[in-house]
């Protein structure tokens, strides 16, 4: 076993964890909006964890490249979807502020 194996598995194993973790809390939450917090972790630590581990493991390649584009989008467009639909979520209860007239 390599380093970067050990590194690999143990990246891949602490994404994972993250990812139960954070699913067995969005089952427990009270109601949608804390739901939707349950998302980011997974979203912003559990699959970089795993994109990083599985690139550890295939090394250099069209591989780890076809790896982490999608776990890199996934990462910077969750911040902004999740406030999206959370601010949509409060505007069809009435709670939000309406959007402004253009």
């Amino acid at each position: 076993m390599t380093a970067g194996h050990v590194a690999s598995v143990v990246l891949v194993v602490a994404g994972t964890v993250v990812i139960v973790a954070a699913s067995i809390a969005a089952l427990l939450a009270p109601d949608k909006y804390a739901r939707l917090h349950y998302v980011t972790p997974v979203t912003s630590l559990g699959a970089p964890l795993l994109g990083v581990g599985l690139s550890v493991g295939a090394g250099l390649g069209l591989t780890t490249a076809s790896i982490l584009l999608p776990v890199g989008l996934l990462f910077f467009s969750s911040p902004i979807l999740s406030a999206a639909i959370g601010r949509a979520a409060t505007q069809r209860e009435g709670r939000g502020r309406p959007e402004p007239p253009e």
